[in-house]
């Protein structure tokens, strides 16, 4: 897929005694001490340029990711534009 896009498909079941468990928006926001929003508006703000790591999972519309990815997580967010970034409205004078 040479277009930037992830193929999704259809997971396989697990086996009978195995549960799989990945970290949502919500832990992941718990990680920096914010909201589930902002971890919502940093994978759509940054797409095109600094895109947030792909999830290894969707739950119906929830994405999720596996806990061995948070050091890779941290390091995207470290990484990110600081504030002010990309313009905005000019300060008040």
């Amino acid at each position: 897929m040479g277009d930037g896009q992830r193929k999704i498909t259809d997971g396989p079941p697990a086996d009978p005694d195995t549960t799989y468990r990945y970290v949502d928006m919500v832990e992941i926001a718990g990680w920096f001490g914010i909201t589930h929003r902002a971890v919502a508006n940093w994978r759509s703000r940054y797409a095109d340029t600094h895109p947030f790591p792909e999830p290894d999972v969707i739950v119906g519309r929830t994405p999720g990711w596996s806990q061995e990815r948070k050091s890779e997580i941290e390091t995207w967010a470290a990484g990110r534009p600081g504030p002010g970034a990309g313009g905005g409205r000019p300060r008040k004078l």
